[in-house]
């Protein structure tokens, strides 16, 4: 199979086109036929070797963990998909012709989504989904704030926030403002705009870092959780709570769940580029330069 992987950390000119054996599926995995890859910026961050002050890469490395395709072979003890299936998971190894992926992490694409679409969620919608359900764990009623919103990530947190029937309260660029009221999320603040003196937090969700983030937290009640995503710290003295970091996992039931909301049109994510996966270079410096609104997908 085709595939694109580096051997040496650096610019985006060290991802390179390669033959390699497909991965074959193991008990409980699926291999999948890869039509759509979603390019996440923890991508990038493994190939410059961002990452390595967290973790040990060891080379040559497969980047990519999102993928979306049709089943081509399934493991011992699978039963709930079969070869054929249009699928969606997260995977280790997602730039390339095959991937496998434990089938409990994988979901059913939906007739009216396509595989582009499904591509682009596994990575930023479970994080923002597990970051509030698992990471903030707010009840019912309390008021969560949400950085970012308009992000991949930060929209899933303040949706499944609103989901758990908190008031949710979001903050973005001023730029922004008009497209997170567009996305169901109608209390918006500014990173730079005074708070109201009476409006406190029960929780914080931050997909941002930064000291605007920290200037918010400072209208977290006491007892509060700061959970973050970003790789930025909080920046600020003397914060109402330590920020903790939170990292997903593969779940196949909550991403039934996503792309059912995109589906119906109660959710969006936005593709901006579809790059065939030779381009895989263009990509990274698309999304590491920022200079796109919406998602990267890479096409085998």
């Amino acid at each position: 199979m085709k595939a694109v992987q580096f051997e040496e950390h650096g610019p985006p000119e060290v991802l390179k086109l390669v033959e390699l054996d497909p991965p074959m599926a193991a008990a409980g995995q699926v291999q999948i036929r890869v039509t759509a890859i979603g390019v996440n910026p923890a991508d990038y961050k493994w190939r410059n070797g961002f990452s390595l002050r967290y973790y040990p890469l060891p080379l040559p490395h497969v980047p990519g963990y999102d993928v979306a395709g049709t089943v081509s072979a399934v493991g011992d003890g699978v039963t709930a998909l079969r070869v054929g299936d249009r699928v969606f998971a997260t995977v280790n190894g997602a730039y390339a012709e095959y991937a496998v992926a434990d089938a409990a992490h994988c979901a059913v694409i939906p007739d009216n989504v396509d595989d582009a679409q499904a591509a682009a969620l596994p990575c930023p919608a479970l994080t923002g989904v597990e970051m509030v359900e698992e990471g903030v764990a707010p009840l019912g009623g309390q008021t969560v704030l949400v950085t970012g919103a308009t992000g991949g990530v930060g929209r899933f947190a303040a949706w499944a926030a609103k989901g758990l029937g908190c008031r949710v309260i979001v903050a973005v660029r001023d730029a922004y403002a008009d497209e997170a009221r567009a996305l169901g999320f109608e209390e918006v603040v500014g990173f730079d705009d005074p708070l109201p003196d009476d409006l406190r937090f029960d929780h914080v969700a931050d997909t941002v870092g930064g000291a605007a983030v920290g200037r918010l937290c400072r209208n977290l009640k006491p007892g509060g959780k700061i959970i973050t995503v970003a790789t930025t710290p909080i920046e600020g003295e003397g914060l109402p709570a330590e920020p903790k970091i939170f990292g997903y996992h593969g779940d196949g039931e909550r991403l039934a769940r996503i792309v059912n909301a995109i589906a119906t049109g109660e959710m969006k994510m936005p593709v901006s580029r579809t790059l065939a996966l030779a381009h895989a270079a263009e990509a990274h410096r698309l999304v590491e330069d920022g200079g796109v609104r919406g998602r990267v997908i890479l096409m085998p």
